[in-house]
């Protein structure tokens, strides 16, 4: 028989699960009740025994039912699975433990509500018990643990759960941990796969390279090592969200970090400072850099890998999945011998990106290209690429001053700070340049104002701005298990008149595929603003919001939550992540 472990501020109590549910939440007509916890709703989740066995559903509590962080709909729980809700801790057990001393038991981390999910107090109507928790069974088995339980995430749906399983996490790829090499800051191959004895034989070698398979089979964006009080935490950063791997005991965490160090040409002595560098791995027709980014924190340095795989990435304009509109004017600007395209968004929106792959639209044999990055993050061939060094004097505005000496056809700007960097930028386009830049905006309308709050003259916005790019990343739902469901009244005010006659949006469940999340893979959500002569007219007269959106109106124009909306009505993507990227404000 299953039992679910739940860890109250009065300690741990182990519960057979009876039956084919069980409910949780702080009334008291819930299978078990909890009452000291005010984090937790009324009728807050349940366990269902189903087909594919124990079925964890959140009932659409305020402040969700978590895994790692993590607000599910619905998963399948393994055994050892771990989730809280509010503040309360459940591990779900396959046999019923043997019952342990009882220490003091640990303050539980607190859970911050999401959304618009309001703290309330605990209805004064409704009865509690004098510890606060109360089991609607007959003769239910109870025990206190040891809290101090092994933090490892298991099972699927709930993370990857340990340095082995990133062997097998993922997509299928055409090679195996033998074909892991590792490439030191220098470019010399230190470590050529564990066919080498000597680094066959060593486990933080294995680790890293589990960690670089794991991270190509999952497509991960980032890895973090963060130290804690007992050991560190391992997670990745997988489709913008993080997922757990498992928890590292202080050695071999120690380990891993030094090994890291040792490859990126880090001071190992140095522990208090921040500290960055990068190396490289090499499998059959790969090449994967990484960025190394050390921080010190409460318990130790943090550590965070940056990955850069070029195969995760889009490499051309076609692949961004653009309207065929805004990849045909994209495409004609990049062919361009004078003008300015701009892309804008947050920090993690897939502007680089995008500019990368409109460079490769750029035939470098015929044309001069050169590039000024913070850093160079992948290296195009052809193309003379410059990193910004603020230490040595050379920033985005003297670097760029001195580009224009270096007889360009295409500049490639990293990103536009500065007055200094955009004036020149600007001045640049309109004798015989082409400028490509990102800049830090919330759409394509606010990229103006960002350009004249800067101190860029009207005239020169009006007279060199091609079009402007914003942009944002959305999880696509995972196609093995979204569920179909009936939008809500709410839901149907958001989506607007678009939505006449859809009958049902998708939401995430969870499930191995996925990791849990729902989501698998990312979509782009984009906006165009293409510079008319109405929009000209604007910039140049005094421009406000309500002028140029009016100007707009007669071009061909869709904004970012008209694109996303498009995307929930086809089923790629959910209310709840377009809400969460984009907002319906």
């Amino acid at each position: 028989m299953p039992y679910i472990e739940i860890h109250t501020t009065q300690g741990a109590q182990v519960l057979p699960l009876r039956g084919h549910k069980m409910t949780i939440g702080r009334h008291d007509s819930n299978t078990v009740t909890i009452t000291d916890d005010h984090l937790i709703s009324r009728y807050h989740c349940e366990i269902e025994q189903t087909l594919e066995g124990y079925v964890l559903r959140d009932l659409d509590s305020r402040n969700g039912t978590t895994i790692e962080g993590l607000r599910i709909v619905k998963v399948v729980l393994q055994p050892g699975a771990e989730f809280r809700v509010g503040n309360t801790l459940v591990r779900f057990l396959k046999d019923k433990p043997t019952p342990k001393p009882a220490p003091v038991p640990a303050e539980p981390a607190p859970v911050a509500p999401s959304g618009d999910d309001e703290f309330t107090l605990p209805d004064p109507d409704e009865p509690a018990t004098d510890d606060g928790f109360s089991l609607d069974l007959d003769g239910g088995d109870e025990y206190t643990a040891d809290r101090d339980h092994d933090p490892s995430i298991t099972g699927p749906g709930i993370g990857i759960g340990s340095i082995d399983a990133l062997a097998t996490v993922g997509e299928d790829v055409p090679f195996g941990l033998s074909n892991v090499s590792l490439i030191n800051a220098r470019g010399q191959v230190v470590h050529a796969g564990e066919g080498d004895a000597q680094s066959g034989t060593a486990a933080t070698l294995r680790i890293l390279r589990l960690i670089v398979l794991g991270c190509i089979r999952s497509a991960a964006s980032d890895v973090h090592l963060e130290p804690k009080r007992n050991g560190s935490l391992l997670r990745l950063r997988i489709d913008g969200a993080m997922v757990g791997v498992t928890q590292l005991d202080p050695e071999t965490a120690k380990r891993l970090a030094s090994l890291i160090k040792v490859l990126s040409d880090i001071d190992m002595t140095k522990k208090a400072i921040v500290q960055e560098g990068h190396f490289s791995s090499k499998v059959p027709g790969r090449r994967v850099d990484y960025r190394v980014s050390f921080t010190p924190s409460m318990f130790g340095q943090k550590l965070v890998l940056r990955v850069l795989d070029p195969q995760n990435a889009p490499q051309q304009l076609k692949d961004l999945d653009l309207p065929e509109h805004m990849y045909q004017k994209i495409r004609a600007t990049a062919r361009q011998d004078t003008g300015m395209l701009l892309v804008c968004g947050p920090t993690g929106s897939g502007k680089t990106t995008t500019l990368y792959a409109t460079l490769r639209q750029i035939d470098a044999s015929i044309r001069n290209v050169i590039t000024i990055e913070d850093p160079v993050e992948y290296e195009v061939q052809g193309v003379t690429q410059i990193p910004v060094d603020e230490d040595a004097g050379q920033t985005f505005s003297t670097l760029l001053r001195s580009c224009l000496r270096q007889d360009p056809d295409v500049i490639v700007l990293g990103e536009i700070r500065d007055r200094d960097t955009a004036v020149t930028a600007m001045q640049a386009a309109t004798t015989g340049h082409l400028v490509l830049s990102t800049i830090h905006a919330k759409d394509t309308i606010g990229t103006v104002f960002r350009l004249l709050d800067l101190g860029v003259e009207p005239y020169l916005v009006a007279s060199t701005l091609n079009l402007v790019l914003a942009q944002r990343l959305v999880r696509r739902l995972c196609s093995h298990c979204k569920t179909p469901k009936r939008p809500t009244p709410e839901q149907i005010l958001q989506l607007g008149k678009s939505v006449e006659g859809l009958k049902q949006v998708f939401a995430p469940a969870g499930c191995k595929q996925c990791f849990g999340t729902g989501y698998h893979g990312r979509l782009g959500v984009f906006e165009l603003l293409s510079a008319s002569d109405e929009i000209r007219d604007v910039i140049l007269n005094e421009p406000n919001i309500a002028a140029i959106k009016k100007a707009i109106e007669m071009t061909v124009f869709q904004s970012l939550r008209d694109a996303a909306m498009d995307l929930v009505m086809k089923g790629e993507t959910s209310m709840d992540e377009v809400a969460r990227v984009i907002g319906f404000d």
